[in-house]
């Protein structure tokens, strides 16, 4: 695979990231980086800058009637994704906070900034303080007669771009903070350059004696414009960030295929894999949550605390999956990645140095602390959500006074017969088969609504999100006839793919089925054995995979049948869970009898349609993924009022981060999907970090009750949960097949 970076959203994007790569390309090649490497002090950002210029990337923000490009903080995500992969010395951080520091500016001097940042005439940065920095102070007396200048005195010791001709930054004076602009050439300001760890990131420090200031805004307008930097200086960072990643990985990939050992490519040997494939999973998180922070800054109506949220998350994301990149590329490299000559450490000291920016970790943990948020804000519907947030607000009350916490099968399918009463079961569904025709979208939204008002989950959900589909695709219009049945809850279906053997490889699967007889007389004779399935003692019918060519290649001579279960031959036996409940069942078949007419899509065709059946299982996903973080809110209720430690705090902040993830991914995957696009690797990735997820879920639920966890009635859900938990690696492909999916089908590494 061609790991890419600067992975474009649509046809503009692409053309963007490919003119970026190019220039790039062409200017800093791997022997100019080396020469100014070994010269650290002749790093400069300037020239490069310039030719990002020349392309309009200073200007995608900005709109067209400023003077900008006209384009969105998206595409200068892109643009800077694939800047940071060759870790190209540029101001873009700086710039792009400043620009984002005068977007709501209209003044005479925030205008001429602005045009001179976007002309590539200037270079600025901000100087953004951390928590423990010493305010710069600001005074009026002596400043001159204009009225928008004063003096300025301080410093901040960190200071991203010391080339720049402005710095921006926040201030404080008598009446109240300033956003103020500094020229560095001007008297009573000094820059000293550090000698930093990062050889291709140049930083340093800010001394302020006294130095004149320009006045870009006032009071709150002065906090809300440095709060709109941070923001945006934080999007460039994480943006850069994940390209470094996507760097890291293709090298990693490209030398295991290459480098043998023991007579084999070490891309070959599974612990080399599975390094790979945590590192694609932790760039297609830190991407998402880079891409979602841009989206924000381009929606005009984006609340400021999501932006602060959602640039912590990103920023957390990308600073860990740089950390685990570089070194996971220095480690398969071996003793070539430890020398002076290869970039690899060059990566390494960008992670490293990056760490320290906006605060660090501990300011976005911090930030993102779900204890310190309180109650999260009630998510606002629209649309179809809008209309099911309705009736579950009405129809939930009576169903919890009747069943109270049930979440049997009983419970669950009253609940999926209720909300068909009403026209709420399977709205994805076209309207020709009973359903409201919704989008993939709305569909997620909708499923989010049942989450958040903590819904009972579907009893037939794989009838109803899984066989009904496969159904409508490959049904015979008698066979569609199930279809009512599955929406209304009196029809329960099951899957029996999984057998002793052939769990996740159902290419090996041996029940067969025999086709006897003659004309309309055909049936099979259906012998062997299911494991693993799921509803398979409540169900009515099952989706059935078998053998029905047992000469052709294992992919090719399998069939599926519509079984209904009360047929003579067959024995259900429950599998008990470790949390002592069932929900699985072994299914036997012993010479059972189905006609020729239980035959769904072709003779021997059976794998095109599971197939067809898997892919409906994306919006699953994704909606598990958005059901996490409700999870993680409820919690965080359950300890409400306890004095919690700082590392259960950190845990649960930790839980909140990784369902954020999910979300951010499965909106992803949710805009790729609605643009007709084809599916990315994201959809893997999904199922991989929710296995995890979960698990880490359960385990810190009872963590945080302590010794209440063990015995006391209020941890009885934690325990549960923590039991349950242990199965999400487990079904439905394990983590550890997953990560060979990902490693042999997405990055091509040998088997």
């Amino acid at each position: 695979m061609n790991i890419e970076v600067g992975v474009a959203d649509n046809d503009e994007q692409a053309a963007l990231a490919d003119a970026v790569r190019r220039a790039l390309a062409r200017q800093w090649t791997s022997d100019e980086r080396q020469k100014r490497i070994s010269d650290p002090a002749s790093v400069t950002e300037r020239p490069l800058w310039a030719t990002l210029t020349e392309l309009g990337v200073p200007g995608l923000p900005v709109p067209e009637d400023l003077g900008g490009s006209g384009g969105t903080w998206s595409d200068l995500g892109v643009a800077l994704e694939a800047a940071g992969a060759v870790l190209a010395p540029t101001p873009a951080v700086g710039v792009a906070g400043a620009l984002g520091a005068l977007e709501q500016r209209s003044g005479t001097d925030a205008a001429r900034l602005r045009t001179g940042l976007v002309t590539g005439a200037t270079i600025a940065t901000v100087a953004w303080a951390d928590e423990t920095a010493e305010p710069v102070e600001a005074r009026t007396d002596g400043a001159g007669a204009q009225g928008n200048t004063v003096l300025v005195t301080g410093g901040r010791d960190l200071l991203l771009t010391p080339e720049a001709d402005t710095v921006i930054l926040l201030a404080t004076s008598g009446e109240g903070p300033l956003l103020v602009a500094v020229e560095t050439n001007a008297e009573g300001v000094t820059v000293q350059r550090h000698d930093g760890l990062d050889l291709t990131r140049p930083t340093g420090t800010l001394i302020l004696r006294g130095a004149l200031a320009t006045v870009l805004a006032a009071g709150e307008t002065a906090v809300a414009a440095e709060r709109r930097s941070r923001v945006a200086g934080g999007a460039a960072l994480a943006n850069e960030l994940v390209g470094a990643v996507a760097h890291c990985l293709a090298g990693a990939v490209s030398y295991a295929a290459d480098r043998e050992q023991f007579g084999r490519p070490i891309g070959a040997f599974q612990a080399v894999k599975h390094r790979c494939a945590d590192v694609l999973a932790a760039l297609e998180l830190a991407r998402a949550a880079a891409r979602a922070v841009t989206a924000l800054l381009d929606d005009a109506g984006a609340d400021p605390d999501a932006l602060d949220d959602a640039v912590a998350l990103a920023l957390l994301q990308a600073g860990r999956a740089l950390h685990e990149a570089s070194n996971g590329y220095i480690q398969t490299l071996g003793g070539v990645g430890f020398t002076w000559e290869h970039e690899a450490h060059l990566y390494f000291r960008r992670s490293g140095a990056s760490a320290a920016f906006f605060g660090g970790a501990d300011a976005h943990l911090a930030r993102l602390d779900p204890v310190a948020a309180g109650a999260a804000k009630p998510p606002t519907f629209t649309g179809p959500a809008a209309e099911l947030a309705a009736q579950v607000d009405a129809l939930l009350p009576a169903h919890r006074a009747k069943w109270g916490d049930d979440d049997s099968f009983a419970a669950r399918l009253d609940w999926q017969r209720t909300l068909h009463a009403v026209g709420w079961i399977a709205p994805q569904w076209p309207t020709e088969f009973g359903g409201k025709g919704l989008d993939i979208v709305d569909q997620v939204r909708c499923d989010n609504v049942l989450a958040v008002r903590g819904a009972p989950a579907l009893a037939g959900v794989l009838g109803v999100n899984n066989v009904a589909p496969t159904l409508m695709h490959w049904g015979t219009p008698e066979q569609q006839q199930h279809l009512a049945g599955i929406q209304a809850g009196t029809e329960v279906w099951c899957q029996g793919f999984s057998e002793p053997g052939a769990g996740s490889d159902l290419a090996s699967l041996r029940t067969k089925a025999v086709l006897v007889g003659e004309g309309d007389d055909r049936e099979f004779v259906v012998t062997g054995q299911k494991i693993w399935t799921s509803e398979g003692m409540e169900a009515d019918y099952c989706l059935l995979l078998v053998r029905t060519d047992p000469d052709a290649r294992p992919h090719k001579g399998i069939s599926a049948l519509l079984v209904p279960l009360d047929l003579p031959g067959i024995t259900r036996r429950p599998i008990t869970q470790i949390t002592g409940e069932g929900g699985f069942a072994e299914l036997f078949f012993d010479e059972v009898r189905a006609p020729y007419s239980r035959l769904l899509g072709p003779l021997h065709g059976g794998w095109t349609v599971t197939m067809t059946t898997l892919a409906f299982e994306r919006s699953g996903v994704i909606m598990m993924a958005g059901r996490l973080e409700q999870e993680v809110r409820e919690a965080v209720d359950e300890l409400s009022g306890r004095d919690l430690p700082s590392g259960v705090r950190l845990a649960l902040t930790d839980r909140l981060v990784e369902a954020r993830l999910l979300g951010a991914l499965g909106e992803r995957a949710l805009g790729r999907i609605a643009a007709g696009g084809a599916p990315g690797p994201e959809h893997s990735v999904i199922k991989l970090a929710w296995s995890l997820a979960s698990t880490h879920l359960g385990e810190t639920r009872l963590a945080a009750l302590g010794p209440d966890a063990v015995t006391a009635p209020v941890g009885r859900a934690a325990r549960h949960g923590y039991l349950l938990s242990r199965a999400s690696t487990i079904a439905g492909g394990t983590t550890d097949i997953m990560r060979n999916i990902l490693a042999e089908r997405v990055l091509g590494m040998p088997r």
